[in-house]
């Protein structure tokens, strides 16, 4: 139910910090939506990450991008990866030398303020040639919108392209061109507490591969264990929820009217209703801003289900160890869109370096199958590229139930893209939404009548 799939920045910094969507979009949100917002960008310097593997031996085969400039200098940002990660960047970035002779590589880590020093280089004219981006956060549609990024499409070669999932190279597409290579990504699963489905004579096997199923699963947990489930809506940006869980188109073709006041919209938001009726959610949860309380509340062992980041598992096993040792986790069910989010990072060139070839190398480079599985075994994160998920770290059956993600991060990843359309205002639109969910809900509205209602005021808005 929640958008978890969708990371946020915030859920990027707690993420690595946590050696890792809601997003201040959509990776972390709520337990049952696309992941969006979760955690704020405390710093993934704070993390405790496993030691610095050692560092790979070049490879020509990465030399993947041609022509790069002779003697190219070029400067990359990245965002909260130091100090936790030094040793991984910058042995990267040693072996993009070896493989690239003569590109000197410049990198600093910009943190709290990185979104104010890169407009500030932007606007000095001295922005760096290859910036980490949030996709999570529409970094790159907003730079690219702004004519600062370099289009990819005409520029790199399609056997590099099809190196990546479908849906990440394509998504944040601006005017149909593509402008990111995608880099790392993160994952929302559903964590299972299966004495409660031992107790409600449900083979934790058989959890539902779709939301619309939860509601039936959610009353007979009632019935039969004499619980609620623990769901959490995407509070921030419920117009991207209705996109992903319920198909909704949430406004026209033109991009003028919005219309998430469809049948589609108003089946969606019947079944939540339907659900706060039934008594099989709990409504605290619901439509909390805070990812926290609804783990707190799945690791008192309250709920038999929760979805959140794998990595989140830690704290299940620091404050419940007999909800720990029986704990399952498997993929979290998909919406009508059979999409479970957009992507989380990525890696752009700025549109008017003086080496484009050299910098679209570096920016490949870090996001290669080669180094993302290197990084991914420091901190769980997940690649952009099928082929690094046939790397034995992913497919080797978990010791862990903090590993079990890996196996079935693929089948995750391999469904990202960005399908939700550009709304106008768009927080402000989601505001009224959310005040209009609320009604629906909690006050006794007709969900028709407060969809209607909200889709009115949402249009006089962007008027």
């Amino acid at each position: 139910m929640k958008f978890k799939r969708t990371l946020t920045i915030g859920m990027a910094a707690a993420l690595l910090v946590g050696a890792c969507s809601s997003s201040a979009s959509p990776s972390s949100a709520p337990s049952t939506a696309p992941a969006t917002s979760s955690a704020s960008a405390s710093g993934a310097s704070s993390a405790p990450a496993s030691a610095s593997p050692s560092p790979l031996a070049a490879d020509p085969a990465e030399a993947v991008i041609k022509n790069v400039e002779a003697n190219a200098d070029i400067t990359f940002w990245t965002f909260y990866l130091s100090p936790t990660f030094d040793g991984y960047i910058k042995d990267t970035i040693a072996r993009f030398q070896a493989t690239y002779p003569g590109v000197t590589v410049h990198w600093e880590d910009h943190q709290a303020t990185f979104q104010d020093d890169l407009n500030n280089a932007f606007a000095a004219g001295n922005a760096p040639d290859v910036i980490n981006l949030s996709v999570a956060a529409g970094w790159v549609s907003d730079y690219a919108g702004k004519g600062l990024l370099l289009p990819l499409d005409d520029k790199v070669p399609q056997s590099v392209k099809d190196i990546y999932f479908p849906g990440l190279w394509k998504e944040q597409l601006v005017d149909g061109k593509n402008y990111q290579f995608p880099w790392y990504q993160g994952i929302s699963v559903e964590l299972l507490n299966k004495a409660l489905f031992t107790k409600a004579g449900v083979d934790p096997a058989s959890f539902p591969k779709t939301v619309q199923e939860l509601p039936a699963l959610c009353q007979t947990f009632k019935d039969k264990a004499s619980t609620v489930c623990d769901i959490r809506l995407t509070v921030d940006d419920l117009l991207a929820q209705m996109v992903y869980e319920g198909g909704v188109k949430v406004i026209s073709d033109d991009g003028k009217t919005l219309t998430f006041n469809s049948p589609d919209a108003v089946s969606w938001l019947q079944m939540y209703v339907d659900m706060v009726k039934a008594g099989t959610v709990d409504n605290t949860v619901l439509t909390q801003s805070d990812d926290r309380i609804g783990l707190a509340f799945f690791s008192a062992g309250q709920a038999p289900f929760y979805q959140t980041g794998p990595n989140l598992v830690r704290d299940v096993k620091s404050n419940n160890a007999t909800l720990y040792g029986n704990l399952g986790m498997v993929q979290a069910p998909l919406g009508k869109s059979g999409v479970a989010g957009k992507g989380l990072m990525s890696i752009s060139v700025k549109a008017t370096t003086k080496f484009p070839n050299a910098s679209m190398a570096l920016a490949q480079f870090f996001t290669n199958p080669r180094s993302m599985v290197q990084f991914a075994q420091q901190v769980a994160v997940y690649p952009s590229s099928s082929s690094a998920y046939d790397d034995p770290f992913f497919s080797s059956a978990p010791s862990a139930i903090e590993d079990s993600a890996r196996p079935i991060a693929k089948g995750i990843v391999s469904t990202y893209q960005d399908i939700v359309p550009t709304v106008p205002k768009k927080a402000d639109v989601n505001q009224i939404v959310l005040k209009a969910v609320q009604d629906a809900l909690f006050n006794n509205v007709p969900a028709q009548q407060a969809l209607d209602d909200a889709v009115t005021k949402a249009n006089a808005l962007i008027k």
